[in-house]
């Protein structure tokens, strides 16, 4: 193997490690992360807050908290956090869901306990 062989296998190796730790930091990073576009909306109206959290139209106040607290258990994004970035999103949409559905409860359970 003479000197020339040498240097041209040298600068190969080189510039084969550059682009392929290039096309590797494009793929995965994390800065990416922020940028991923939000999953399509599967509901294309939000069910009643009753059925969202699993009780009757005339649940009490502790009936609405403890359904939230089960439902928010089953859906929080923290405790799917290791199981994918689109299991993450179905969670966090789901909780969305869940919070929506409880704002509205107590909204209309105060309106109807003030009247």
């Amino acid at each position: 193997m003479t000197l020339a062989d040498i240097i041209v296998i040298a600068i190969c190796l080189a510039l084969g490690y550059k682009f392929a730790s290039s096309m590797m930091s494009k793929s995965a990073s994390p800065a990416d992360e922020g940028n991923r576009p939000e999953p399509p909306n599967l509901f294309l109206r939000q069910p009643p807050w009753h059925e969202v959290l699993g009780v009757s139209a005339d649940a009490t106040h502790d009936q609405i908290v403890g359904a939230y607290r089960a439902r928010m258990s089953e859906y929080h994004p923290d405790k799917v956090a290791n199981l994918g970035p689109d299991i993450r999103a179905l969670a966090e949409q789901k909780a969305k869901e869940i919070n929506a559905a409880y704002a509205e409860a107590m909204a209309e359970y105060s309106g109807s306990r003030g009247a």
